[in-house]
């Protein structure tokens, strides 16, 4: 598996590029879209579709420039289809060059076995940064693209619109920490993590961290 990784926009946003050569899909491509074109292009790679972890702007604003560079489309969770259609921050929008998404070629759900670049993927849905926010599996790496739903020492946050800490504190220890074996983690800003790092030393989890203040 390939995985290049570009940060990108005023949020610093990580656009991934993963695949087995030359197909490749890009996740996020929240910025940058022309600096991630000359990439694929000088590689000789062949662009199969826009994985979304969710419909933050800081992680849709240049899907629409890439889909139609390439003729293909994007996919999402249904929980965030909202947000590809509802402007977001937009004075924030245009300072980044952000365009509309294209109406999504199709959806995720939680469980599916996303065949896609070469690559087997399955989709975990962990909503709680936003109510669609999904994880890409790849067990045969031993990686998950994790969006915003957790950082090396940290979560995501939960104070936009369809944020909920509860739901977020359930889906990083029901539906990630549960997983059997270690698994680099590649989140939606700054660096990798692993996720034996992060059940003993995230803050928010670690085995000496308080409980979660949820509020009632």
């Amino acid at each position: 598996m390939i995985l290049e990784r570009f940060t990108v926009g005023p949020f610093a946003e990580n656009t991934y590029i993963i695949g087995k050569t030359p197909e490749v899909a890009i996740i996020d491509p929240g910025g940058s879209s022309d600096e991630i074109a000359e990439l694929i292009e000088s590689r000789g790679w062949k662009p199969q579709a826009i994985l979304l972890t969710h419909g933050h702007i800081d992680h849709i604003a240049h899907v629409a420039h890439l889909a139609e560079r390439y003729g293909i489309g994007c996919r999402i969770h249904r929980g965030d289809d909202w947000l590809l259609r509802t402007p977001q921050f937009p004075e924030l929008e245009a300072m980044m060059g952000a365009r509309p998404c294209p109406e999504p070629e199709s959806y995720f759900e939680d469980g599916d076995a996303l065949e896609v670049a070469g690559l087997q993927l399955r989709v975990v849905h962990t909503p709680g940064h936003s109510p669609g926010g999904v994880c890409f599996v790849d067990e045969e790496s031993g990686t998950i693209v994790v969006g915003d739903t957790i950082f090396r020492r940290g979560i995501g946050r939960t104070d936009l619109p369809g944020g909920s800490l509860a739901e977020l504190e359930d889906s990083i220890r029901e539906r990630l920490f549960t997983l059997e074996r270690d698994y680099t983690l590649w989140p939606g800003h700054g660096p990798e993590t692993s996720l034996e790092e992060e059940r003993e030393d995230n803050p928010y989890f670690g085995r000496h961290a308080p409980p979660l203040a949820v509020p009632t």
